[in-house]
């Protein structure tokens, strides 16, 4: 398992923010909501589903926020899709 770090509206996986291996981003859309508008995993971690963990990161942050994501990236739509669970956190 990695350690993904939070910075300003990112979640990532790297040294700092000026160093980052893997990173999903979001905008704030509103009081309640947050655009989930990129998410980037460098070719030496990919395969080893980190792009899902940083998914998931933001999804267990929108939880703790009481807020709905709006993904807008087709990662994340696309993780959205596979995973139900996260309809509680889907703003549709």
């Amino acid at each position: 398992m990695v350690e993904i770090k939070e910075g300003n509206h990112k979640f990532y996986i790297g040294d700092d923010e000026d160093n980052i291996k893997a990173v999903v981003t979001y905008i704030d859309s509103g009081e309640n909501n947050i655009i989930l508008d990129h998410t980037f995993v460098s070719p030496e971690l990919r395969g080893k589903n980190i792009g899902q963990q940083l998914v998931k990161r933001v999804v267990d942050f929108a939880r703790q926020h009481n807020k709905k994501i709006i993904p807008q990236c087709w990662f994340a739509e696309e993780e959205f899709v596979l995973h139900k669970e996260y309809e509680d956190v889907w703003f549709k």
